[in-house]
């Protein structure tokens, strides 16, 4: 009788404390709120239909975008700003050269040019690997058959690895056009890759004036 007794008195102890809970819910406490009692949350505003406004873009939304990338004649890609670069130049060298070749062939190497100008005078020196090729012999092309007076043409090897050429026009005349300057030929002696480019690149524009914008573009033979 007296375990009854005690056992009624526990469970209204039990049932006042549950209802007294229920009308004073502030001190009911959500194992949510123990999580997330230190955080502080911003009302957030919202329209008429509930939904939240949408937030003003800035400047750090915006993507960054490239730079467009421009392939040059040769499949090569550039910059957009290299290819300003080429078409401000007064005067575009190009070196045409096959890809491979074999030890003991003949490997023919043509310098094109383009001059967007008159120019009257034209020099630059073709640089090799002595190493791998063996300068031989040169002759003229088209660009100086198209100047309006008589042109000479000069290639010389004052020592291994470089041919210096130059074109000249005689009485005043000048060239503007696109074509092959020279051709040269080499003797393939060894095995290995040799690049084939430009340097000291000058020339004289109509009026006597120096040239001051050239762009030269290199190739390379492998040798097999």
């Amino acid at each position: 009788m007296l375990r009854f007794r005690t056992l009624l008195i526990f469970i209204a102890i039990a049932v006042s404390v549950w209802l007294w809970q229920r009308a004073d819910p502030q001190h009911v406490t959500s194992p949510d709120s123990l999580n997330y009692s230190n955080a502080t949350i911003a009302p957030a505003a919202t329209g008429t239909d509930d939904r939240m406004p949408l937030r003003p873009s800035t400047a750090d939304d915006r993507s960054t975008i490239a730079a467009p990338v421009v392939p040059d004649s040769s499949g090569t890609a550039s910059s957009a700003a290299a290819a300003g670069t080429v078409r401000s130049a007064s005067v575009r060298l190009d070196v045409h050269a096959p890809p491979s070749a074999r030890v003991g062939d003949l490997v023919t190497i043509t310098i094109e040019a383009e001059a967007f100008a008159g120019i009257r005078d034209l020099s630059f020196v073709v640089v090799y690997d002595g190493r791998l090729l063996e300068f031989v012999s040169s002759s003229p092309g088209s660009f100086v058959q198209q100047a309006s007076a008589p042109a000479t043409l000069s290639a010389e090897d004052p020592s291994s690895g470089g041919v210096l050429v130059h074109m000249g026009i005689n009485n005043g005349g000048v060239v503007a056009a696109a074509g092959t300057v020279v051709v040269l030929e080499f003797n393939a002696l060894h095995a290995g890759t040799s690049p084939i480019t430009l340097r000291d690149v000058s020339f004289l524009e109509s009026g006597s004036s120096i040239g001051s914008a050239a762009a030269a573009r290199a190739a390379s033979v492998t040798i097999e």
